[in-house]
C-alpha cells in the first residue's frame, strides 16, 4: 500500500482566515489551487493509495487561544471535507491550537474522534516553546489515550532563531533543516517517548541535518556519560546525561524507534545517510506537495543506487501501511 505522507493543502479560504487572524504575512500569499481532484488524478497516475494532508508550514499559530483554535477547526474541516469527498484516497493529519494546551487537548479529540484523521501534525516549537515543553505533558499524555501518530515538520519563520538567517529565505534553506534536525532529540532526552511509549512520532525530510549530525551526536553522549560517571569533569558539566532516559550500550536507540519521511529529493546521498541512521525500515515515502513533486519523489526511491530492491520496495509501499497498521484492504476513511 503506497502512501504519501508528507503533503500540504492549504486552500484560500484557510489562508484568508489566517490574514484576518493577523497573519500580515500571507496578505500578498500566492493561493493555492483548491481542486483536489486534480491532485487526486495524479496519485492515480503515480500508484499511490493514500494521501495524508497536513496544515503545517502556515499553522495555526495565531494571537489568542480562540483565534488559534477557529484557524485549527477552519483547516480541519476542510480537510474533513476533503476525505468525504475521496474516501480512501486522502486522509489528514490534525491541526491544534497549541501552545493553549486545553483548546489543544480539545481539538485533538475532534481529530482522532469525530473527524477519524490518521494522527496529529505538529510543528517543532510554539510561540518559542520547544515541542517537548513541560507545559505541553497533559496534551501528549491525551495523544497518549490514542496511540496516536504524531507527524512533526518544521514551522515557517519560525524555524529561524539565528539572527543570521533572517534574510533571502535562509530560515527555509538553514533553518528549517537543523529545527527537525533538534525536534527529535529533543522528544527522547526530554522523555516524551519515554513516558509515552504508545505515540508513533513521524518527522518530516529525514530529520534534516540529523543524519549527518548523527555521529557527532553519539560521540558527544558517550564521551559526555563516560565523563560523567567518572566524575572527570570537576564542573559537572556533562552530569545533567544521567537524567537522560538512554538506554545503557546504546544511547541513540531511542531515535531509532521513530520514524522519517524522504522528502529530500534535492539530496541523493541523504537517503544513504537516513538508511545507515535509522534503518531503511524506518523512512517513509514523503512528496512534500504543494513544494516538490510527487513523481519525482517516488523516483527519488525508485533510482537509488543507495537501497536495494527489497529496501525501495519497504520505502514505498510497506513501511508507512505497517506504522499506520493499514492493509490494502484496511479502510482509510
Amino acid at each position: 500500500m503506497r502512501i504519501d505522507v508528507h503533503a500540504h493543502y492549504w486552500p484560500a479560504a484557510y489562508i484568508d482566515l489566517l490574514v484576518e487572524l493577523g497573519r500580515e504575512d500571507l496578505k500578498f500569499a500566492g493561493r493555492q489551487r483548491d481542486d483536489l481532484d486534480e491532485r487526486v488524478a495524479l496519485l492515480d497516475e503515480t500508484g499511490v493509495d493514500l494521501q495524508i494532508l497536513s496544515a503545517i508550514g502556515l499553522n495555526t499559530e495565531v494571537e489568542g487561544a480562540e483565534a488559534s483554535a477557529r484557524a485549527a477547526a477552519c483547516i480541519n474541516d476542510i480537510y474533513h471535507q476533503a476525505k468525504q469527498k475521496h474516501p480512501g484516497r486522502l486522509q489528514a493529519f490534525g491541526s491544534v491550537p497549541l501552545p493553549h494546551v486545553d483548546a489543544a487537548i480539545a481539538e485533538t479529540e475532534r481529530c482522532l474522534g469525530e473527524l477519524g484523521f490518521t494522527g496529529i501534525a505538529l510543528p517543532c516549537s510554539f510561540s518559542g516553546k520547544p515541542i517537548d515543553h513541560p507545559d505541553f505533558e497533559p496534551f501528549w499524555a491525551n495523544l497518549a489515550r490514542h496511540d496516536a501518530v504524531v507527524y512533526v515538520h518544521p514551522a515557517g519563520t519560525d524555524s529561524s532563531p539565528h539572527p543570521g538567517l533572517a534574510d533571502w529565505g535562509l530560515h527555509t534553506a538553514f533553518g528549517s533543516p537543523t529545527q527537525i534536525a533538534v525536534a527529535p532529540v529533543r522528544i527522547m532526552y526530554s522523555g516524551v517517548s519515554t513516558r509515552h511509549p504508545s505515540l508513533r512520532f513521524v518527522f518530516a525530510m529525514c530529520a534534516g541535518n540529523l543524519p549527518f549530525l548523527w555521529p557527532r551526536l553519539e560521540r558527544n553522549l558517550r564521551r559526555g556519560l563516560e565523563q560523567s560517571a567518572v566524575k572527570a569533569v570537576g564542573s559537572g558539566y556533562f552530569t545533567w546525561m544521567n537524567d537522560l532516559p538512554l538506554e545503557p550500550g546504546d544511547p541513540m536507540a531511542g531515535l531509532r524507534r521513530f520514524w522519517y519521511d524522504v522528502a529530500i529529493q534535492d539530496v541523493p546521498l541523504a537517503l544513504a545517510a537516513a538508511k545507515e541512521t535509522y534503518g531503511a525500515d524506518r523512512l517513509l515515502l514523503g512528496s512534500d506537495e504543494i513544494f516538490a513533486s510527487l513523481p519525482e519523489a517516488i523516483a527519488y526511491v525508485q533510482d537509488s543506487p543507495y537501497l536495494t530492491a527489497e529496501e525501495k520496495t519497504a520505502v514505498l509501499d510497506r513501511n508507512a501501511a505497517q506504522m499506520l497498521g493499514l492493509t490494502d484492504t484496511t479502510p482509510t476513511t
